[in-house]
């Protein structure tokens, strides 16, 4: 069983314009930017390095917790305790999840299951965070295998009366709601009946939060609220997950012959027009110095694509061995890749490698078999907002 525990959220009055971008697909500059225009921002809570680049990690959390004090005293107001719904709707396609915490201890028995590692340093970073801010201010984004009864429950309380809802600036409709009291009870029963949970996305912020639960001292009256973190619980049908391609970077050209050689024994290696994009799996796209191919794998393989990708080409033909410490590497994912990679690619001294999207099923069966899967092998879309609930436990 899965623990679905309600909670007392803070919501803005002004969604539209606290709203934000996840901090990890925005950069400094662009937060900037953003808080010129929209001063309450919660970039603000969730990127302060925007002030001040050179704090330390201290400081860079005690200017997050002053941030979310000032959204606190103008901005921020508590609802009631119990369940919420975001819905998103991008280009008719409409997913709906399930706003609650839920418990570290099912997190540390591996009932919210994992498909990635975190890294040290930004898991050391959203420590700070939640520890200094005494909140969890960026969902999770959570799945399950899909179920009716959890469903009827959601679409009934979109019926009502939103808590918010506004257009962001890529045409995503964004919706709050309050599920109705008496289904409170109905929604705790059925999450008895959910056999296991899967993170999605917000690896770092589960971890975060499991650490910061386990330095809590248990005389804390807030440790029941320490002891579950924030997410958003959708079903994996509604769930749509782009491509995430690789770029290399420092690529000299008898390095992508010798790969172009190497792989013509297993691949079929095709030239084609522009920049391939696969949507089958076994295939993937390489472009360089105005040159497009596209590779199909000749045997069939029981792995995910981008970890095919790694072992037969990344760690071969590139030396690349970690992807997550690799200065050569860099990852292009969602609606405008290919826009950007096409930039890219005129570089002569980049390397483009495409790749097929993830499926769900995919994930679930690595994270059910408690594998992993190579860092940056998803990008949802669209993307939750930071600021539309915040879990404050101090």
């Amino acid at each position: 069983m899965v623990i679905f525990k309600p909670f007392a959220p803070y919501v803005p009055h002004h969604a539209e314009s606290v709203a934000a971008d996840p901090y990890d697909v925005v950069s400094v500059e662009e937060a900037k930017r953003t808080l010129q225009t929209y001063p309450n921002s919660f970039l603000a809570v969730d990127k302060p390095e925007v002030f001040d680049e050179g704090m330390s990690l201290h400081e860079w959390g005690r200017r997050a917790r002053q941030e979310l004090e000032r959204l606190y005293a103008t901005e921020l107001s508590k609802r009631e305790e119990g369940f919420y719904v975001y819905r998103l709707t991008d280009q008719g396609r409409v997913q709906t999840g399930l706003v609650a915490t839920f418990s570290v201890n099912d997190y540390a028995a591996g009932r919210i299951k994992i498909h990635e590692h975190t890294r040290k340093a930004k898991e050391e970073e959203r420590v700070e965070h939640v520890t200094a801010t005494r909140a969890h201010t960026g969902p999770i984004l959570l799945s399950h295998a899909p179920d009716e009864g959890v469903r009827r429950i959601l679409a009934d309380a979109t019926a009502g009366e939103p808590l918010f809802a506004f257009t962001d600036d890529r045409g995503v409709v964004h919706e709050g709601y309050a599920v109705p009291s008496k289904d409170r009870a109905r929604l705790i029963m059925l999450g008895a009946s959910i056999p296991a949970v899967y993170i999605a996305d917000g690896h770092h912020r589960a971890k975060a939060a499991a650490v910061v639960a386990s330095n809590a001292s248990s005389g804390e009256t807030s440790k029941l609220e320490r002891d579950h973190f924030l997410g958003v619980l959708f079903p994996s049908d509604e769930l749509t997950i782009l491509p995430y391609h690789r770029v290399l970077y420092d690529v000299a050209p008898e390095e992508v012959a010798s790969l172009l050689d190497g792989l013509s024994f297993s691949y079929e290696i095709e030239a084609t027009d522009k920049i391939f994009v696969p949507t089958t799996g076994a295939t993937f796209g390489l472009a360089y110095r105005g040159e497009h191919y596209k590779l199909t794998k000749r045997q069939d393989v029981d792995a995910i694509d981008v970890a095919t990708l790694q072992r037969d080409i990344l760690e071969p033909y590139f030396h690349v061995e970690d992807v997550r410490t690799d200065e050569r590497i860099d990852f292009v994912g969602g609606k405008e890749a290919i826009t950007r990679l096409v930039a890219l690619s005129e570089r002569p001294d980049v390397v483009v490698l495409t790749c097929p999207a993830t499926a769900m099923k995919e994930l679930m069966r690595v994270a059910d078999g408690a594998g992993q899967m190579p860092p940056k092998s998803t990008w949802f879309e669209p993307k939750l907002k930071s600021g539309l609930f915040i879990h404050r436990f101090d």
